[in-house]
């Protein structure tokens, strides 16, 4: 997707679907506990607070680049390649609910630090509290790892029966065997939507 074209009219249409609204009210607090800073909303396209998986990610990069939208149809390398993953193992995008480990821009690429960790941590928390039909958390990367490691204890006991899956962030994965466990942890989390549905 450009950034030009009508999907993204529609994403910024569709900023107060019923799906979506609670988790972008989630983001504006977010924005203004931090001077209002600019952060990503979530995109009408993914399954906002109905989603099976929550997908967690990095950050949202420098405030300089941070992207309109947690979408998996951003230009980006990152994006692309999940895309390719849900298409190859049959995913549907109303099954994702894209977030980052620390929801705030970062001037660096850096562990997040203790405190960073902390903070993202609580926001994970935060959607997790959103969501109405929530079976697997999805840790894509480090930094996604660190915030749920963060509230750890609170996370498994207010969750005790989620799936929580720890990979490589979606770039991450550049040998032969890196990328043949990346594809069976998305093979993995396609059967446990599916099992869902059943």
């Amino acid at each position: 997707a450009q950034l030009d074209d009508s999907f993204w009219a529609e994403q910024f249409a569709g900023l107060q679907d019923p799906h979506v609204a609670p988790i972008n009210e989630l983001v504006d607090r977010l924005s203004h506990a931090k001077g209002a800073v600019r952060l990503p909303h979530a995109a009408p396209w993914h399954g906002g607070i109905h989603a099976p998986v929550l997908s967690v990610l990095n950050d949202p990069g420098e405030k300089t680049l941070v992207p309109d939208f947690l979408c998996l149809r951003n230009p980006d390398r990152a994006s692309d390649r999940q895309r390719h993953l849900m298409t190859e193992f049959d995913i549907n995008p109303s099954d994702f609910c894209p977030w980052n480990g620390y929801p705030w821009p970062r001037e660096n690429k850096k562990d997040l630090t203790p405190g960073e960790a902390l903070e993202g941590g609580r926001a994970l928390l935060e959607i997790m509290s959103l969501m109405t039909n929530l079976r697997l958390l999805l840790l894509l990367g480090r930094k996604a790892r660190d915030a749920a490691d963060a509230v750890l204890p609170e996370l498994t006991a207010s969750y005790p029966h989620l799936e929580v899956v720890r990979s490589l962030h979606p770039l991450g994965a550049k040998s032969t065997v890196h990328r043949q466990e990346q594809k069976v942890v998305w093979a993995n989390v396609a059967t446990l939507i599916k099992q869902g549905m059943a």
